[in-house]
């Protein structure tokens, strides 16, 4: 130890050498020794540090050294450490008995510390080192259990349980806990009593380190913690193993020192003491010394404040008076102030102290358990027990008594008094009077003089006991009783009158006072009452009723008190039914004929209460509608409302059900009043909450609230009033779910809860799920209100039709609410079946598909062929859009994914379902490619669009899944079966059937399943001759081997070659099928397998057969057929060319130039091209671009003479097409689309080879409402317009005269500027909008322009651009879109600014912004001056600043950049221009351009400067070094020189080149002797022109000239 620490123990020994000395004054003489000798208890503070220097871990002596330090939180944290050591302890190695040694010492009082943290820590490090000490741990086990085991007890529930998990962990049962406890109780105990007599505040805690407050806490702690231990060892310790230790546990419990701890100030230590107690008299009282507990636990602790322990300690007084009640008497020895009588009176004056009603209740026990001559003292017998009472009654009336035990408290009290009262000692009838009359006159007639009597939230219960002891004594009952009701007559006798002022607070004082008056009245018919009270009860009452009626009839009925007494009297006089006539007489009478003159008076309201309840003194109903009558009768007023009101909530309102007139009266009342402002609103309230309404009333109302719900601007209203049914009288509506149509009601509701007012969508919601969860009806038998919404709203499409969502949510949730096998019958019917199915497509299906769809599905012209059904109904649609198939198909689909609903269906239903999704997929597709009149729906915005396409996405996967699991799936060969059955015919059903089939088939080939498994073709031979073309096309669509496929190819070739294709429908089905199997992938390799001379034989028929279809034909009719089989036979043979020919392309022949003249036939002569021409032109754009493919490799001569010799026909036509379908929008068209694309391919393919003049003549197309078309145009012109250039610059340079200008028909397209708000509400998600696209193409190709112009040119084009606003006009919309309308502006570092690819993003409107971005950058680095002239003027500074900031960071560093690298381009050539060159830098780093010239040794410079935002904000030109000139002439160098920078409209770097020539030209004028001008100085003008004019003002040498532009 060091000097320092001996120092601090010596100085904590002197500090507490009084608490443990010895008598000679050595200290700490316990076991004997002298001086330097440490107290041997284990939790005082002074002890002797452990040995430490055997542990052979450093950091765990530290550890041991911080716990012992003062600070809490050094303990805290030196305990983390231990248990992290202790922790890491490998089980097999065990904990060091050096730290076991030290631990024990440490523990004891480490456990008992001040701080909660360190007190839970060190449990926890004690449980783990027992825990891995294992069996070595048993010796050290007596040293620490009693502290380790009172931690179970302690205050702090967290260190409480801290210490219970340490012994759980080491002991794993309870058994094992139990078992401890029973071996080791003897050091239990010694630990308890060394706790408890020996240790005190200050042997605990150092005075100097710890405040009191703390240390009397600490001290408290651990008597409560000893006492609890002790009591768990007498409640759980055996007799036999307790035995063993008498004398230690009798010295114990046997001290005074213990029991004193009774009135210890500490509550905590109180309440340990006292369940200790109570313990030690149940089980072993033989051990405590009576008198002491006495004079201890009562005489001490009966008149100290009992917060926090006064439950413990009222339920030890009980026990010690069953034991022994001597100890109130004999072995009490307080008298005077001290007696047992006045300590008990203090004890229960002070109530519960706090506590919980259960104090009253051990009060209540213990009272009547006491000798009497506590109760009533014999020196006190005058009062005769009334001191007892009267302090029980302060303390449950005191003021700090909780209202929760205020029940609990009177009970114990009106015990006390049957306790007395049966008592000889005491006067009954003057208890009963004294005691407890006065509790019923309070509650009767409160007041503050007498509220030590009033009870709070009187009970029923508890009335009836105060009743029930007050008639233990029935005299002074009955006089009371007949005091009490003479006091309320004469009370409404002389209540008020209307004129007072305080008429209402009378009339209301005597309304309350006799409802009170009656609530005794009814709890004593509900107790045992005798009959002498009974007779004084009907007396009282009877001449109550007479005086309240007489009083009524006298004062018009103003007095409403008196009506409120009989409102409660009556029901409760049985006198009115047996003997009492005269008085039946006087109420019927007054009944009769005052009471509807009266209604309107302040007393109706309790008149009308009052007649339900005189069935058997008048006929009531009939009363009840004549009163009714004449309220709805009388004048509005608030009184009438009020009346009204009462009058509807009468149970009398069922009997106006045969009364006609007064039930419509009273309908079209209560419809008027459902809006929330009508005043009478609470009268349609009161109505359909009462019970007994009549049921044609609620249909009426029902009705009413439905048209409400269908109104717009009237769901409130109606939710209002049906949530009020529905909440008040739900039993009602329920009972007419059978009369009224439910369902529908409910189905609008739901549909309500979409609605976009979020009140009207909650309250919809809550209204539903209320109705819905009354709906007990059977929903398996069809007649749920649920099921029905489900089924009529699937494929219903009117205004109550629920969204999809919502259906599918709520057929979700009543699903889920059902067993497995209510879940096969509800799935029956919730799913569609075969009816429904066709029911919902039959519209649909009536209409013939639009021929251009032809070109999207391998069928091909298939769609020529079908047989429309004739008119029928045009397709409805829901307010969404939706027809009812598509509505059917998005609720099963949805259904399936989201729900089990398909695992429970049967295999017929599911084979139907996978048979019918398959249909409407294809439907559902070609809706996708085009709008048509007969679509599953109608035209959508794209969200909505978007959301159809996720849902036919979803079920196409799901489809799939099936599909690939076919083997496990048979349903999946049901529904192929069937839809190859109903691909028979030609009907618009069978063509989508087989579609339907083959994709399907193409699902299951596609992941490499076994074919034969799903279909076996039986008879090809069969099925090649059937005329059924749609299903000879299914058929053969399994067949996947080469060699079959080949062979059934080469069979439909023979008979093909041979036939009339034109005049021959067969034939033509033939050829559909032809074209089907060579549209299969792989096919076409297998051709060359095929003899190339049938191939030919083939091709020269097919030909001879075009050539004679397009020969008969005028143009006119070609382009207009008047025949379907022409189209369809040009289209399908031309189809069959597409795959055939590449096979044959070595091959010679004419049917080449056959071929190239069909195809310039048709482009040249079509006129208005409809959809039924779109297959024919696709077909023959396809078959073209075979042949230049074919052309391009080892082709013969005569298929590239045919192209060669025709290619200026061939470009013709296809520039004929081009004009042909510019006007014809294709963004929903998907065939005309793809016919589009197809032709700008062929454009962008031949556009080296066509005519300059024509492709200028396209600015037209620019214009169209085709993507790919005005591509083609864009294209084209753009590829063309730098090209004319050359030729615009050298007519320019030739002719002085000649002005270049820019196409009118070009700048006609930019006239119609997009405004920013047009722009803002166009729509991007599938393209750019036309009109803005062509607006800004049109700006592209006008800066084409300056791309190979000359100077002069840009000049031209530059003063073109002038006329107007058109320039002005896009940077403003350049500048909203993308900065300035925008909270955050266009990011353009993500786009390439200097180019542009068109459709290059994905995104449209990201391409939009992209074409936007470059368009900027073309105007400020082609048009500057303009540009900044734009700027400038801007009339928003905030715009102003936001475009210049924007133009800063992402466009002036690219045209700097730009122009700069022009500089550094023309530097080194401009050396041949002039005998003395400039010498050029240039600085990206710093955007600037110094120029110098040589003079003599010296050189003369500038620097041109471009700022961060150019070309906004101006160059700025500064002299670096000046030679040989004057200040003012060099000055006047540098203002020309910016001055032609930055006024020069030219851009693009040319300005800066024209400013370094000017400055130059300057310099070197001045050197070779030309002079300046006298007025600006200059050599070269602001024009960039030499002097070539005299002088007329200076006539001073031939060599002054005049500069252009000088007025002298």
């Amino acid at each position: 130890m060091s000097k320092k620490q001996f120092k601090s123990q010596a100085s904590s020994s002197r500090a507490v050498s009084g608490a443990f000395s010895a008598p000679d004054g050595t200290f700490g003489k316990i076991g004997g020794g002298g001086f330097g000798i440490v107290s041997a208890s284990p939790l005082s503070y002074v002890y002797e540090p452990p040995e430490l220097s055997t542990i052979s871990d450093p950091n765990v002596i530290v550890a041991f050294k911080n716990v012992q330090k003062k600070d809490s939180t050094t303990k805290a944290k030196a305990l983390e450490d231990l248990q992290k050591y202790i922790s890491a302890v490998e089980a097999n190695a065990g904990v060091e008995n050096a730290i076991l040694d030290a631990w024990t010492k440490v523990f004891p009082r480490t456990s008992i510390d001040t701080a909660r943290r360190v007190r839970q820590l060190a449990y926890q490090v004690q449980g783990n080192i027992a825990h891995k000490s294992g069996k070595r741990f048993v010796q050290y086990m007596r040293d620490v259990i009693g502290a380790w085991l009172s931690g179970s007890f302690d205050a702090d529930k967290s260190v409480a349980r801290a210490a219970q998990e340490s012994i759980k962990d080491v002991f794993r049962t309870d058994d094992k806990i139990h078992g401890v406890w029973r071996v080791y109780v003897g050091p239990i105990i010694q630990y308890c009593s060394d706790a408890v007599f020996k240790e005190t505040v200050l042997t605990l805690s150092d005075e100097r380190t710890v405040n009191p407050e703390d240390a009397s806490a600490k001290y408290a702690r651990v008597i409560a913690s000893s006492a609890a231990v002790i009591q768990y060892v007498l409640e759980n310790i055996p007799e036999n193993v307790l035995s063993k230790e008498d004398s230690t546990l009798h010295d114990f419990l046997g001290r005074k020192e213990l029991w004193k701890f009774s009135s210890y100030p500490d509550a905590l230590v109180r309440r340990a003491i006292y369940k200790l107690l109570g313990t030690t008299v149940n089980k072993k009282p033989g051990i405590l010394d009576m008198e002491t507990i006495s004079s201890c636990a009562l005489a001490s602790s009966l008149s100290i404040n009992q917060i926090a322990s006064a439950l413990e300690y009222s339920r030890v007084l009980v026990h010690l008076t069953d034991y022994d009640p001597r100890v109130w008497t004999d072995f009490y020895t307080g008298t005077g102030k001290k007696a047992a009588t006045k300590r008990l009176c203090q004890f229960l004056a002070k109530g519960s102290q706090g506590g919980s009603p259960q104090f009253w209740d051990a009060i209540g026990i213990l009272l009547p358990n006491l000798p009497i001559s506590v109760v009533v003292p014999q020196d006190d017998s005058d009062a005769q027990g009334m001191a007892v009472v009267e302090a029980l009654r302060d303390g449950a009336s005191n003021r700090e008594e909780s209202r929760v035990n205020q029940s609990a408290a009177w009970k114990a009290y009106l015990d006390l008094i049957r306790y007395l009262s049966s008592s000889s000692n005491v006067d009954r009838d003057h208890l009963i009077r004294s005691a407890v009359m006065p509790l019923l006159i309070q509650y009767i007639s409160p007041s503050r003089e007498t509220s030590v009597w009033a009870v709070s939230g009187l009970q029923r219960t508890l009335l009836e006991k105060i009743l029930s002891t007050a008639l233990s004594s029935q005299q002074p009952f009955i006089d009371r009783w007949r005091e009490l009701s003479s006091t309320l007559i004469e009370d409404i006798q002389t209540s008020l009158p209307e004129q007072s002022k305080d008429f209402v607070k009378s009339q209301d004082a005597i309304s309350a006072k006799s409802s009170r008056w009656h609530n005794i009245r009814a709890a004593l018919n509900d107790i045992d009452t005798p009959p002498e009270v009974q007779s004084v009860l009907r007396e009282t009452s009877a001449i109550e009723i007479q005086t309240a009626v007489a009083l009524l009839k006298t004062r018009n009925g103003k007095p409403y008190g008196a009506a409120s007494l009989l409102e409660t009297a009556i029901p409760l006089a049985s006198g009115l039914t047996s003997n009492q006539n005269q008085l039946k007489e006087q109420v019927a009478d007054f009944v009769t004929n005052d009471v509807p003159r009266l209604l309107l008076s302040p007393s109706g309201q309790y008149l009308v209460r009052l007649m339900p309840h005189l069935e058997n003194v008048l006929d009531v109903n009939t009363s009840y509608r004549t009163n009714l009558k004449s309220i709805m009768e009388a004048p509005e007023s608030p009184a009438q409302i009020k009346v009204l009101q009462d009058l509807l909530a009468s149970p009398c309102l069922e009997s106006i059900h045969n009364d006609e007139k007064l039930l419509t009266d009273l309908t079209l009342l209560l419809q008027n009043a459902t809006s929330d402002d009508n005043p009478k609103i609470d009268l349609f309230k009161t109505v359909v909450a009462n019970s007994k309404i009549p049921p044609q009333l609620l249909q009426s109302l029902l009705a009413h609230m439905m048209e409400n719900l269908s109104l717009e601007g009237h769901h409130t209203a109606g939710l209002n009033s049906l949530e009020t049914i529905v909440k008040a009288n739900r039993g009602a509506l329920k009972a007419e779910n059978a009369s009224f149509e439910s369902p529908a009601l409910l189905a609008r509701l739901i549909s309500l809860t979409e609605s976009s007012d979020e009140a009207v969508s909650q309250q919809a919601k809550s209204i539903s799920d209320l109705i819905r969860a009354d709906d007990s009806s059977d929903p398996f038998q069809g007649h749920g209100a649920i099921l029905k919404v489900i089924r009529r709203s699937a494929d219903s499409v009117d205004e109550n039709a629920l969204s999809i969502p919502a259906l599918v949510d709520l057929a979700s949730k009543t699903l889920r609410e059902r067993d497995t096998q209510n879940k096969i019958t509800l799935s029956a019917e919730i799913l569609p079946d075969d009816s429904r199915w066709r029911d919902s497509l039959q519209p649909i299906f009536a209409a013939s598909p639009n021929p251009a769809l032809a070109i999207m599905n391998s069928l091909g012209s298939a769609v020529y062929m079908l047989d429309s059904t004739g008119p029928s109904q045009p397709v409805a649609y829901d307010q969404a859009g939706h027809s009812a198939a598509l509505r059917l198909f998005w609720f099963t689909s949805s259904m399936i994914q989201t729900s089990d609903v398909f695992e429970h269906a049967s295999a017929d239903g599911q084979a139907c379902l996978l048979r019918y999704l398959g249909l409407v997929l294809q439907l559902a597709s070609d809706s996708l490619s085009l709008q048509l009149p007969s679509s599953l729906w109608q035209e959508q915005e794209p969200d909505a669009e978007e959301d159809i396409a996720d849902i036919i996405s979803q079920t196409q996967k799901l489809m799939a899944r099936w599909v690939a699991d076919g083997s496990s799936n048979p349903f999946v060969h049901t529904a192929l079966s069937k839809l190859l059955q109903d691909s028979s015919g030609r009907s618009i059903y069978s063509y989508y059937s087989c579609r339907a089939y083959m994709a399907l088939l193409a699902e299951i080939n596609e992941i490499q399943l076994d074919t034969r498994q799903v279909f076996v073709v039986d008879d090809l031979k069969s099925t090649r001759q059937s005329a059924d073309t749609l299903k000879a096309a299914a058929m053969l669509s399994p067949v996947q081997k080469p060699a079959m496929i080949v062979k059934i190819f080469n069979e439909y070739l023979a008979d093909l070659t041979g036939n009339d294709l034109l005049n021959d429908s067969r034939s033509v089905g033939d050829l559909i099928v032809l074209n089907s199997i060579l549209g299969r992938d792989g096919l076409i390799d297998s051709l060359p397998s095929i003899p190339k001379q049938r191939l030919v034989f083939f091709v020269q028929h097919a030909c001879k057969q075009l050539v004679e279809i397009t020969a008969t034909d005028t143009p006119s009719e070609l382009s207009t057929p008047t025949t379907t089989p022409k189209i369809v036979c040009l289209t399908t043979i031309m189809q069959a060319l597409y795959y055939i020919l590449p096979v044959l392309s070595e091959t010679y022949g004419s049917f080449w130039e056959d071929i190239t003249d069909v195809l310039i036939k048709l482009w040249s002569t079509q006129k208005d091209i409809t959809d039924q021409q779109l297959p024919m032109l696709h077909s023959s754009l396809r078959l073209y671009s075979q042949l230049r493919k074919s052309s391009s490799g080892d082709s013969n001569d005569d298929l590239l003479d045919s192209l060669n010799d025709r290619k200026a026909s061939i470009d013709k036509g296809i520039m004929s097409l081009l004009h042909t379908l510019q006007e014809l929008p294709d963004d929903r068209h998907q065939p005309r689309r793809i016919v589009n694309e197809l032709l700008k391919r062929e454009i962008s393919n031949s556009r080296n080879f066509v005519d300059p003049e024509t492709i200028l003549g396209l600015f037209p197309v620019l214009a169209s409402p085709s993507v790919a078309l005005q591509g083609s145009a864009y294209e084209l012109l753009h590829s063309q317009i730098p090209k004319a250039q050359e030729n615009v610059s050298l007519e320019k340079a030739l002719s002085k005269d000649y002005v270049a200008k820019l196409p009118e028909e070009l700048l006609s397209l930019i006239l119609e500027t997009p405004t920013p708000s047009t722009v803002a509400d166009m729509e991007f998600q599938r393209s750019i909008p036309a009109s803005l696209r062509t607006y800004l193409l049109s700006w592209l190709l006008i800066f084409d322009h300056w791309s190979g112009a000359s100077d002069a040119v840009k000049g031209d084009y530059i003063n073109a651009t002038k006329e107007g606003s058109g320039l002005d006009s896009l940077l403003n919309l350049a500048s909203d879109f993308l900065i300035t309308s925008r909270t955050r502006p266009i990011d353009a570092s993500k786009f390439k600014v200097e180019t542009y690819t068109a459709s290059l993003e994905e995104m449209p409107e990201k391409d939009a912004q992209w074409l936007m971005i470059h368009l900027y950058y073309l105007a400020l680095k082609n048009l500057p001056t303009l540009s900044k002239i734009w700027w400038r003027d801007n009339t928003s500074r905030q715009t102003q600043l936001s475009v210049e900031s924007w133009t800063e960071k992402h466009i002036s560093p690219l045209i700097i950049s730009s122009e700069l690298a022009t500089v550094s381009v023309w530097a080194p050539s401009q050396a041949s221009e002039s005998d003395q060159p400039l010498t050029v830098k240039v600085s990206y780093s710093t955007h600037e351009i110094t120029a110098s010239i040589p003079i003599d040794e010296q050189f003369m410079s500038l620097a041109i400067t471009l700022p961060p935002s150019y070309p906004l904000s101006r160059a700025t030109v500064s002299g670096l070094h000046r030679v040989g000139v004057t200040e003012q002439k060099w000055r006047s160098w540098i203002i020309t020189t910016q001055g032609v920078i930055n006024f020069s409209d030219i851009g693009g770097g040319n300005q800066l080149i024209d400013g370094l020539t000017a400055w130059r030209k300057n310099v070197t004028a001045t050197l070779k002797g030309q002079s300046e001008c006298a007025i600006c100085y200059s050599v070269v003008s602001a024009d960039r022109q030499l002097p070539s004019k005299r002088c007329g003002t200076y006539e001073l040498t031939d060599t002054m000239k005049k500069v252009n532009g000088c007025e002298t």
